[in-house]
C-alpha cells in the first residue's frame, strides 16, 4: 500500500469516528445536553460539516471502487496465432515460481504472489525462506535471475517486475572457525582434525582408517598400577 492510500484512508477513518460520535452524542450517553449545546458554537459546526464531507466522500470513492475497479485476471494473454490466443493461468505462473526457488533444495517459497492483467505485464512477489545462513549478495542475484528466467520461458515477454523478499533462515549454518576452535577446545586428537580437514576438501577421496587407541583388560581383583600404565604406553 502506497503513502498517499495509507494517508488517505486513515482521514477517512479518523473522521468518520469523530463524525458519529459527535452525532450520536446528542442522543445517547451521559453529556446529551452538552453535546446539543456545543451545536450553537460556530466552529464546532463547521468542523463538524467538514468531517461530514470527507466521510461522504471516502464513502462514495469506496463505492464507486467496488463497482467499477477492474478484477483480477485468472489468465495472462501471452502470444497470439492469428484469431486463436495463447494464454497461462496465474496458478501456473505461481507454480513455476515455487519450483523455480525450490530447485536446488537452498529454498523454500513460503507465499507466491502474482498480479497479472489481462493483456498487462506480470508482476511476481516471492517470499523465500532459506534452510540455512547463505550469502544473499550473491545467492539473492542468483536466484532472481533463475526465478525472472524461468518466468520468462512461459510468459515471454510479459514478465515485468519479480520480487524477492528473504525472511530468516531455519537455522544457522556456523562458521568454519568457529567450529575448529570448538573443537580445540574439547581435545580433539590431531588424527580426528587432519581427516575431518582431509573430508572437507576432497569429500569423495578414500581415508585412511583412524588408528585404534592403546586398551589395556582388568581382570576381577585388579589393581591399575601407574608404573603398568606406563608400561602399557
Amino acid at each position: 500500500m502506497g503513502g498517499f492510500k495509507r494517508l488517505g484512508l486513515i482521514i477517512f477513518g479518523l473522521a468518520g469516528a469523530l463524525c458519529l460520535a459527535a452525532l450520536a452524542l446528542p442522543w445517547f450517553g451521559p453529556f446529551q445536553s452538552e453535546a446539543v449545546a456545543l451545536m450553537d458554537n460556530d466552529f464546532y459546526y463547521y468542523g463538524l460539516q467538514v468531517l461530514l464531507a470527507i466521510t461522504v466522500l471516502g464513502v462514495l470513492i469506496a463505492l464507486l471502487r467496488g463497482l467499477f475497479a477492474p478484477r483480477g485476471s485468472k489468465t495472462v494473454v501471452i502470444d497470439r496465432a492469428g484469431g486463436d490466443r495463447i494464454s497461462v493461468s496465474t496458478k501456473a505462473i505461481s507454480s513455476q515460481a515455487t519450483h523455480l526457488v525450490e530447485s536446488d533444495d537452498r529454498f523454500v517459497a513460503e507465499k507466491v504472489r502474482v498480479h497479472a492483467k489481462k493483456r498487462g505485464k506480470v508482476k511476481v512477489d516471492v517470499r523465500v525462506r532459506p534452510h540455512h545462513t547463505v550469502n544473499l549478495a550473491q545467492e539473492g542475484k542468483q536466484l532472481h535471475d533463475t526465478v525472472a528466467g524461468g518466468l520468462a520461458a512461459i510468459c515471454g515477454d510479459k514478465v515485468g517486475r519479480v520480487n524477492l523478499e528473504f525472511v530468516e533462515a531455519e537455522m544457522a549454518e556456523p562458521a568454519q572457525d568457529v567450529v575448529v576452535e570448538r573443537m580445540e577446545e574439547l581435545e580433539i586428537p590431531a588424527s580426528v582434525l587432519e581427516r575431518a580437514a582431509q573430508m572437507e576438501a576432497a569429500p569423495d577421496a578414500p581415508t585412511a582408517p583412524l588408528e585404534p587407541a592403546a586398551t589395556m583388560t582388568l581382570h576381577e581383583g585388579e589393581v591399575l598400577e601407574p608404573d603398568a600404565i606406563e608400561a602399557e604406553e
